[in-house]
């Protein structure tokens, strides 16, 4: 059975308001259902068509269908992924003989990538395109390839892993429908290609080398114990300095929180030198599985 989209007249006026101008509304994808309605398309024709359908849930309690042909510009097997999420919307026809409300998220995507697309332009003509951050949703990933994907006002956008965070991870830990900030690190208009980076819209974590002055004392932990490059310590999330250690100290381990005192510090080239004086904890006991040999 059908929902009707409005049940009283103020309800119909009210979309037909926003159907007249073409405002772009935001609506909650609840279910797909397959199903036959008319459908109205680019060239203003109308079409009976029987496929998927999204029922959305518009402001005021406002129940819209939009149709798979009228939703991105790629097919889906399923909509499983887009359930629960918030699209924008355009109405495209207001059935009367049903009552039913018809909305297209093409037509809206396709307004909102116009307007999107001259904003860049213009910011980018002013110089203050690097300084803009932009809200986009991620859209998928591919862990194999390193590659991000993310929606921004309807303009399909990508970035590499290394653009995630100001810490190189193998695994990235995007989830899908996720709003995060992002700027732009390069557009082409003509072939509507646009590359993106988190890491930039980020506080950059060694910005806290310029809080450091030389003989500080400082907490951190042993983040490295190599047999040739030696010692690094993390003092901040992601920010990792190299490090010696006094004599008379027991040989550090990885994990083992340490006492240290800033011998040097370069914040313009993003490096420091520490030296491990103390373990303020103790120790840590590394568990030798071989021990009872020797007890």
């Amino acid at each position: 059975m059908v929902v009707k989209s409005w049940t009283d007249q103020e309800a119909l006026e009210a979309l037909a308001v926003k159907f007249r101008f073409q405002e772009i509304v935001d609506g909650v994808i609840r279910s797909s259902i397959h199903m036959k309605l008319p459908v109205v398309r680019e060239d203003g024709t109308k079409e009976e068509v029987e496929e998927d359908t999204l029922i959305v849930q518009l402001p005021g309690g406002i129940t819209g269908y939009c149709a798979a042909s009228e939703f991105r510009e790629r097919d889906y097997r399923s909509f499983a992924r887009f359930i629960g999420t918030t699209q924008a919307f355009v109405i495209t026809d207001l059935n009367l003989e049903h009552q039913i409300a018809l909305l297209s998220e093409k037509k809206a995507a396709a307004r909102l990538r116009d307007m999107f697309w001259d904003e860049i332009v213009a910011a980018e003509e002013e110089g203050t395109l690097q300084e803009e951050v932009y809200d986009a949703v991620v859209s998928g990933y591919n862990q194999q390839k390193g590659i991000i994907y993310a929606r921004i006002n309807g303009q399909d956008a990508y970035m590499f892993r290394r653009e995630w965070s100001w810490y190189e991870r193998e695994i990235v830990d995007a989830q899908v429908g996720e709003t995060i900030q992002v700027k732009i690190e390069l557009f082409d208009k003509e072939n509507r290609i646009l590359r993106i980076s988190r890491r930039k819209a980020l506080p950059d974590p060694f910005d806290f080398l310029t809080t450091l002055r030389k003989d500080q004392l400082i907490a951190g932990k042993v983040a490295a114990v190599h047999p040739i490059h030696g010692l690094f310590v993390e003092v901040e999330n992601g920010v990792v300095l190299k490090a010696g250690k006094i004599r008379q100290l027991e040989e550090p381990s990885v994990g083992d929180v340490v006492t240290c005192r800033v011998r040097s510090i370069t914040p313009e080239k993003r490096q420091g030198k520490l030296m491990i004086i103390d373990y303020p904890r103790g120790k840590r006991k590394r568990k030798d599985l071989g021990s009872f040999l020797f007890e």
